[in-house]
Order: structure tokens, then C-alpha cells, then sequence
């Protein structure tokens, strides 16, 4: 039986360690037909970003650290295509210089300015071979070893990847492709702190600008990340810039799974007896016209052999989101509640996120959650009057509302006061002590409700729904928590079963 690509981003490895993966090389033909410059392809996070942008690289270059790529796409889908002539026209001709700033996530300016200059002394290196070339002229090949030597000032770092680009360009005789992973993670970690996210914002902008914007050398680039970011300016310098996000039908089949490759991945390790439950717990995403499956969650359920968990929302840190919806205002409150039952919401979504308002306006509080994946769509179309869309929101599958049941938990066990009595709390119900139940949840809503929750009496139903799913939200860990369903000739509101 074949290995499972757990946390495997190198393409060569994938194919040649014989791991079982999903063929998604359809991408680089898609990716050839279009003519734009610049492509940003924004996806969650765990969603195969950078491996397919090691395919990219192990597609176009001639060596990857020192490894010939030839061969590698010859039993994959792209060799079939077009006679081959993908492979025969573009394998291996170009340059490539990849940076990924995954791991770009310091606590401030400086330590995130010394994180880029780091990685790109490791860029450079793989392209030392530059420094004996004599079709380098002596000034750039001064400023390679002032970057190299750590000598360079700031301006000199930001147009570091535009230097590398004219040098390999005038080596090889061919321009080059830039391929940026995780573009906005360093924006990402520095939200929250204005002179930090200023100075972060100017910082990427001009590296990004010199080495994207009316560069000779380039060929192509393309960039990934979560979020498309527009305000905060740190794209404003891309004018030849071309967007795809989970709004669009583009690259739609190439980031994440569809269920004809789950299928054959639970069957291939005899779990297809699972496949409804994977249903209920992982698929639900709609990206463009097509319903995909959260690409980390599959791997992680089938290597843990069909045990289903909350893998994905594990693999990074959601107190970001956890924060944005906890300290959200009445009608947010009010329509997560709507969305915990299992219902829709009309929303607007905008496409390019802009964080400096992310607390002041709603637009941007849902685009953050659609586009990190913590939302899904069923429907949506550009508004008639506005750059916005209109969008019908829901939470995508039973991982996400876990999610969400844990950060509502966490509150009530604030408002508790202490873990131990919310504790006590939930085994009276579930011993069905009900007399215990009653003088504590009394007690509860003495010390933490208002009048005001629950004045307006089309509302106050559904306040209370909202209050006793968030309390029930840690018995989602032993017991399955329904709400709303229909049962005999009616609808309960909740149900809690083992």
C-alpha cells in the first residue's frame, strides 16, 4: 500500500517516494492558457498551495536543489495533454527563483524583516553559480554579495528578487518565472499591531512591486495565499495582477478533493464504508461551480485508518476568528446562531479584503471567514451597484461547527467562573438530575443575561436557542448535538444523543 503525504510539499518526493496522491498537473495547462501576467490564487490554508506550487517549480525549472526534473511528468496527466506538448515545449526551459513566506510570523517589524532577509540569502544560494558568471556585470555583482554578506540596507532587500530575476535572465538568455507562497502570512501575524502592519505593508509592497511590476526578466509570477488584500496596499503596486479566490470557477478542481478522489483514496485503504460520515464531517465547500473536500482533513482521517476528528482546524491558530466572533456585535450574534442551526445567511462578500476596517465593517468580517474557510457558499453573483457580492452563506461541515461550539464553550466557562462547575453543570443534565440542572442554569442566567437579550419577543427564542447550543457545545466530544431536525410528525429544537 502506497504512503500517505503527511505534510509532504516537495513535488519531486511526492511522486518519486511512492506516496499516494491526487494527479492535479491539469493545473499547469490551465495555468499556460491564460495570458495574465501576475496570478494570485487564494485558497485556506491546508488546502495544497504549496505543493502545487513545488509542482510549478519542478514543471518549469531544469533542476530543483540540485535534482533534474526530467522524467518526473512523464506518467502524469499533463504528459497526455495536447500530444505532449506541454511537456515538450515547457518542461525544464526556464529560471525559476520560488520563496515561500510560510514561515515569515515574528512578533514584530524587525524580527520579521530579518525572517525575509534570511530566507532570501537562502534563495540565493541556490543560485550561487551566478557569482562565477561572466554574464553578470560587475555592478550586479556587487550587489549580490552585499546581499549575500548581509551588508544590504532596505531598499537594497526589496529589490532583491527583482536583482536575482536580471541576473539569471542574463545567464540563461530566457526570463523568469517568481513564484511566491503564502504571500500575506507575514501581513497576517503583524494585523493587530498599526505601526507594525504599516511598516510590514511598505516593506512587501516595494519587494513585491520591483520583482512583479514592469520587470524585464519576468516571465511570469504567480503568488499564493488566504486572502486577497487590496487596502491595506500591499498589492496596490500590481497593476497586471489577475485574482482567483474561492468565488471563481478557475483552478477550482486544483486545490482540495472532489468526491471521486476521496472515494478512491478511502478505497484504496478499505474505508469506503465511511464514506457518508466523511460527508457530514469534511465535504461541504463549494469553490467556483464545483463542492470539494478539505484536502487536510481526508489525509489525516485516513492515515488515523477512518477516525473522524478535528484535524484541520487544529493546524493553525484560530484565535484571530475566535476573537472576531465572540466580540461581534448583536446581529453577528444573532445570524451565528441562524448559521448553527444549520441554516443560510445573506451576506455581502467582498473579494479584496481590507483588514484596516476588519473591526469597523461586517463585509470584511464574513470575506474573512469565506476566504479562510471557516464559511462556505452556496450561491453568489456581484452585486448590481457596489464591487461587492452577494452571497448565501453556510458553515460548511460538522468540523467547522465543532469549531464554533468551542469557542461558544469557552465563553460560557468564562461566565461560569471556573471549569469545574460548568462541568458540574453538564453531568447533571446528562445524568438527568434535572432539579441540580435548573438551580445552576438559574443561577447562570441571574449573573450573565440581560433583560435586554431578550426584550423583542420575535427574538427571544432564538437567543435562548443560540444560549443552550453554545452551553451543550463540549458534549459535542462524547454525544452528537442536533438542533432543529425533524422527528415523528414534528421538530425538536435540540436533541442530545450518545
Amino acid at each position: 500500500m502506497k504512503k500517505l503525504p503527511i505534510g509532504v510539499s516537495n513535488f519531486q518526493e511526492l511522486v518519486k517516494g511512492d506516496y499516494l496522491f491526487c494527479d492535479k498537473t491539469v493545473m499547469i495547462a490551465d495555468f499556460l492558457s491564460k495570458g495574465e501576467k501576475v496570478t494570485l490564487i487564494a485558497r485556506p490554508r491546508r488546502w495544497g498551495k504549496t505543493l502545487n506550487m513545488s509542482m510549478l517549480q519542478h514543471f518549469f525549472s531544469e533542476e530543483v536543489n540540485g535534482v533534474n526534473t526530467k522524467g518526473l511528468f512523464d506518467d502524469l496527466v499533463i504528459s497526455k495533454l495536447d500530444g505532449g506538448s506541454y511537456i515538450n515545449q515547457h518542461q525544464g526551459k526556464y529560471p525559476i527563483i520560488m520563496i515561500s513566506f510560510k514561515d515569515v510570523h515574528a512578533d514584530n517589524f524587525e524580527g520579521e524583516y530579518n525572517s525575509v532577509y534570511r530566507l532570501t540569502i537562502e534563495v540565493y544560494s541556490a543560485y550561487a553559480y551566478l557569482l562565477k558568471s561572466n554574464k553578470i556585470n560587475e555592478i550586479q555583482l556587487g550587489q549580490l554579495h552585499t546581499i549575500l554578506n548581509k551588508q544590504s540596507n532596505q531598499q537594497e532587500l526589496e529589490s532583491s528578487l527583482k536583482l536575482l530575476s536580471q541576473c539569471l535572465y542574463q545567464h540563461h538568455g530566457q526570463k523568469v518565472y517568481i513564484l511566491i507562497d503564502e504571500y500575506d502570512t507575514p501581513l497576517n501575524k503583524a494585523y493587530g499591531n498599526k505601526e507594525y502592519l504599516d511598516a510590514m505593508v511598505a516593506f512587501m509592497r516595494n519587494l513585491f512591486s520591483a520583482a512583479l511590476k514592469d520587470n524585464n526578466a519576468l516571465e511570469r509570477g504567480v503568488l499564493t495565499g488566504i486572502l486577497r488584500v487590496s487596502k491595506d496596499s500591499m498589492l496596490s503596486g500590481l497593476n497586471n495582477l489577475e485574482t482567483y479566490t474561492l468565488l471563481d470557477e478557475e483552478y477550482s478542481a486544483h486545490f482540495g478533493f472532489s468526491e471521486t478522489e476521496v472515494s478512491y483514496l478511502f478505497k484504496e485503504h478499505g474505508l469506503s464504508a465511511a464514506m457518508e460520515e466523511v460527508k457530514s464531517w469534511y465535504n461541504g465547500y463549494r469553490v467556483g461551480n464545483l463542492v470539494m473536500y478539505n484536502p487536510w482533513s481526508i489525509i489525516s482521517c485516513i492515515n488515523k485508518s477512518g477516525r473522524f476528528d478535528v484535524y484541520w482546524v487544529n493546524t493553525g491558530n484560530n484565535n484571530l476568528i475566535e476573537q472576531k466572533v465572540l466580540t461581534a456585535h448583536s446581529d453577528i450574534k444573532e445570524q451565528f446562531e441562524q448559521l448553527m442551526r444549520g441554516e443560510s445567511l445573506d451576506i455581502s462578500i467582498n473579494k479584496h479584503l481590507a483588514f484596516d476596517i476588519l473591526d469597523k465593517d461586517d463585509t470584511s468580517f464574513w470575506s474573512l471567514l469565506l476566504f479562510a474557510g471557516y464559511l462556505t457558499f452556496e450561491s453568489s453573483s456581484l452585486s448590481a451597484y457596489t464591487t461587492v457580492y452577494d452571497c448565501r452563506v453556510r458553515l460548511p461541515n460538522y468540523e467547522i461547527w465543532r469549531l464554533y461550539s468551542t469557542f461558544f464553550q469557552e465563553w460560557f466557562i468564562n461566565q461560569f467562573e471556573r471549569k469545574r462547575q460548568y462541568d458540574s453543570f453538564l453531568k447533571h443534565l446528562v445524568a438527568g438530575d434535572v432539579p441540580s440542572f435548573v438551580e445552576q442554569l438559574s443561577s447562570f442566567l441571574r449573573r450573565s443575561v440581560s433583560y435586554f437579550d431578550t426584550q423583542k419577543s420575535n427574538r427571544s427564542e432564538g437567543f435562548y436557542h443560540a444560549l443552550v447550543l453554545g452551553m451543550l457545545a463540549s458534549l459535542g466530544i462524547t454525544h452528537y448535538i442536533r438542533s432543529n431536525r425533524e422527528s415523528g410528525l414534528g421538530r425538536y429544537d435540540l436533541a442530545v444523543n450518545t
